[in-house]
């Protein structure tokens, strides 16, 4: 097969195709305005269920923090660890923090927005919560504060700040954020900065600043930005030589990086420098080689030391160590952590530090922890903060009676929450019902029936009881009640009729007896009833409507039956009817309405016909209507309130409207509707769980921001009681759009959105990961909706996979061919 067919559009059946794609016809239906609400606490991992009762929403997932949505950056009680209000979110990262001198903070990091004001990588924010109107707008990340007089000195990997071009350093004005005629112009990046007098330490990757060749440190002069005599020349780790921090104390400079010789000695990643000649003196606390230090902190004869090493003086310290000034040993205080210390701050008998680690000072404390300055030990103190695998706490300072955090987290001075928690639907904040799983559990169905929670997932353990994968919570005490069915594999889905619970998954047995994936439990006891359809795999959908149970998931067979995705079950007998809308893949959400049901998945057919990943079922006949609201990716969530249906899932277009992971449909017509949420894009985004109650719509997942609000995982989106809609187009993230057609026989279309001008890449992949297709060989495209024809004829039949590259992002989609 050659790798890029040719396109032949001189056959009329081809032709056709273009003429029927181009007539689409573009639908929209009013639904209420939205507003996501700010303050809606937030999770540090994945919403997979919901549930709202009364006043709660019921919540569960892979989380473990639940806490309000800070971003990057937030001011906590020094005696609390709870976040002091109001706090301006931070759209972004914080790397470096400083105190204003008046009970405020200087931060910089990446970060686009903070309070919802636009700030570009760097910001003040007051001691009453507000951003001030000091606004420099760097045009790049900002590593290193520092503070003197009228000046913010300011370093990272900027070109531009304060106005005008400035490489990587600057003075800002403290009054108005305009950039000082001072250009000490290093060539590389600036990570670390100290103030002494008149004279302006600066550590880094560069090899040349202030006019002079000085490699990772330099002192610059505060007047006229030339570098002094003062080059300790740190080497040993090209290209990754670096100073990563520094410290100035009378007539010594303590500097930490990654380095093997600083200041004319052999040192690993820390030495105490003259601050007149810049020779290293004898003070040699010599970590591992190749460990690096990244903070530090003086008090008294005793300097605390972060970073990313196991061993210090020859004795053993991960990540964190207290060394003698005078001798440069390690004291006793070994708060041993489990992960790198990337900041320090000391506040009385307290030392904070902030970095990698998930355990320290003999405590779990995740990315950022209070310690004792006496024994190490970690304080009762404890922020919560919490972000994906990749967050970090990078930046720490003390001001008067507050802590300002700064990092990669999305929530911090929340509570520890693992798996399933307890929200005021209301107000967003959290509840104390705290059932507490098994740590490394994960909830995946809730259900609420009176005075009971039933939880269904992976866990062995729940509500202070040894629970396997399914569980009866008080709402009350969040305490497992006696009820116990005991499944021996995960329990995905649950629904609760009068006296009956019904539980799909990919369990064996449960409640007693053996179960292939679905059962009826007796809400007493626990017990399976006698309803057994044996569906031959997983279960993950379940409603029921009067007499009937509907099932959606993986299955090709229930009752011995072929039903495949899809089967209506006798309430009463378990026996499946004669009701197969025979999906071609996963069903995984089916939702009840009426005369209808809906069903979201990642099928491309139903019965033969065309609707794709949501469809409309006649809930007697089985027959799909002819709704077709064709979201070009998987649907995982729907929830009917109304004349609308809500989906959540991993789509970016319904039918031609762009709708990224949620939209609102016409329960009648299809017709999409103007309601535009906004879900941002993100690695495996998407919309897992969703629940609508009266004027407010909840949406789970995994996402890192709605409706233009940073909201990661969990929001409350609150409908306004009007038909208004916004009409003006949101801008897109880079999606590939549905495949028409798909299947394909002899060509077929492929739509792709980018978000801005740049170089595009697409291709066309076998099951054996063999490039059979090229339309795009990085060629430049502007911004805005494409489409590519790539004729398909000849191919052998089956699955292929399109992938788009443009802007260092890449999406994915099938397709189908067939002979």
């Amino acid at each position: 097969m050659e790798s890029s067919p040719a396109l032949d559009f001189s056959r009329a059946r081809d032709v056709l195709i273009w003429i029927v794609v181009a007539a689409l016809a573009f639908r929209v239906a009013p639904v209420a305005a939205q507003a996501v609400d700010p303050s809606f606490w937030v999770t540090n991992g994945y919403v997979l269920s919901l549930a709202r009762s009364a006043s709660t929403l019921y919540i569960g997932g892979s989380f473990t923090t639940v806490g309000p949505p800070t971003g990057g950056g937030a001011a906590l009680s020094a005696t609390s660890g709870e976040v002091l209000r109001p706090f301006p979110k931070v759209d972004g990262s914080v790397y470096a923090t400083i105190p204003d001198g008046t009970g405020g903070w200087y931060i910089g990091g990446a970060f686009t927005s903070v309070g919802g004001q636009p700030r570009a990588n760097i910001a003040h924010v007051l001691a009453d919560g507000s951003v001030s109107a000091w606004n420099p707008g760097a045009n790049s990340t900002v590593h290193a504060l520092a503070a003197s007089g009228d000046r913010v000195y300011a370093g990272g990997a900027f070109s531009i700040i304060g106005g005008t071009g400035h490489a990587s350093l600057a003075a800002l004005d403290v009054a108005d954020g305009t950039a000082a005629a001072w250009y000490p112009d290093p060539n590389g990046l600036v990570t670390a900065l100290a103030v002494s007098g008149s004279t302006v330490y600066a550590g880094g990757y560069f090899t040349g600043i202030g006019g002079q060749a000085r490699n990772c440190a330099a002192a610059l002069d505060a007047t006229t930005g030339a570098a002094t005599a003062w080059n300790p020349n740190a080497n040993g780790w090209a290209p990754f030589t670096r100073v990563g921090a520094l410290w100035v104390s009378g007539n010594t400079v303590y500097v930490g990086g990654y380095f093997a010789g600083i200041g004319g000695q052999a040192r690993n990643g820390l030495a105490a420098l003259d601050a007149t000649t810049g020779t290293a003196t004898a003070w040699n606390p010599n970590p591992n080689p190749g460990g690096e230090v990244d903070a530090l902190l003086l008090s008294g004869s005793t300097i605390y030391v972060g970073g990313g090493f196991s061993t210090i003086g020859g004795q053993t310290r991960n990540g964190i160590a207290a060394i003698d000034v005078a001798t440069g040993a390690p004291t006793a205080w070994n708060p041993a952590a489990e992960g790198g210390v990337y900041a320090l701050a000391m506040s009385g008998s307290t030392i904070y530090a902030g970095g990698t680690f998930w355990s320290i000072g003999g405590q779990e404390r995740n990315i950022v922890a209070a310690l004792d300055a006496t024994t190490g030990t970690a304080t009762a103190w404890n922020a919560n903060a919490g972000g994906d695998a990749y967050a970090f706490g990078y930046a720490l300072a003390v001001s008067e009676s507050a802590v300002y955090v700064g990092g990669s987290f999305n929530t911090i001075g929340g509570q520890a929450r693992n798996c399933i928690a307890a929200l005021d639907a209301a107000t967003g904040t959290l509840t104390a019902w705290n059932p507490n799983p098994n740590l490394h559990g994960l909830v995946q169905a809730l259900s609420v029936d009176g005075s009971t929670v039933y939880a269904g997932g992976q866990f062995t353990s729940i509500g202070g009881q040894p629970r396997n994968c399914i569980a009866a919570l008080d709402v009350a005490t969040g305490a497992a009640t006696p009820w116990n069915p005991n499944a021996d594999s995960y329990v995905t889905a649950l629904a609760v009729s009068g006296s009956t619970i019904y539980a799909g998954g990919s369990f064996d047995t449960i409640g007693g007896q053996a179960r292939s994936r679905i059962a009826a439990l007796n809400a007493s006891t626990g017990f399976a009833t006698a309803w057994n359809p044996n569906a031959n795999s997983e279960v993950s959908a379940l409603a029921v409507s009067g007499s009937t149970v509907y099932a959606g998931g993986y299955f090709s067979s229930v009752n011995g039956q072929p039903h495949s995705g899809i089967a209506a079950l006798d309430a009463t007998t378990g026996i499946a009817t004669a009701w197969n809308p025979n999906a071609n893949s996963v069903v995984s959400a089916l939702a009840v309405s009426g005369s209808t049901v809906y069903a979201g998945g990642s099928f491309n057919f139903f019965g033969g016909q065309p609707p794709s990943e949501l469809a409309a079922f006649d809930a007697e006949t089985g027959t799909a209507a002819a709704w077709n609201p064709n979201p070009d990716n998987a649907v995982y969530a729907v929830a009917v309130s109304g004349t609308t249906v809500y989906a959540g899932g991993a789509f970016h277009f319904m039918g031609d409207s762009a709708r990224s992971y949620l939209a609102a449909v016409d329960a009648t017509t299809g017709a999409i509707a103007a309601w535009i949420p906004r879900v941002n894009e993100g690695s495996y985004a998407a919309v897992r769980a969703l629940v609508v109650s009266g004027n407010t719509v909840y949406a789970g997942g995994r996402f890192n921001r709605i409706g233009g609000q940073l909201q990661p995982n969990l929001a409350a989106i609150r409908l306004a009681p009007t038909v208004d809609v916004p009409t003006t187009p949101e801008t897109h993230p880079l999606a590939l759009a549905r495949i028409v057609p798909n299947p394909a026989r002899s060509l077929t279309l492929i739509r792709f959105t980018l978000p801005a001008n740049g170089i595009v890449t697409l291709a066309v992949y076998d099951l054996q990961g063999r490039r059979v297709a090229l339309p795009i060989d990085r060629e430049r495209r502007q911004a805005g909706a494409h489409e590519v024809a790539v004729r398909t004829a000849g191919w052998p039949a089956g699955c292929y996979f399109c992938r788009l590259e443009a802007g260092g992002a890449r999406v994915t989609r099938k397709m189908v061919v067939l002979e």
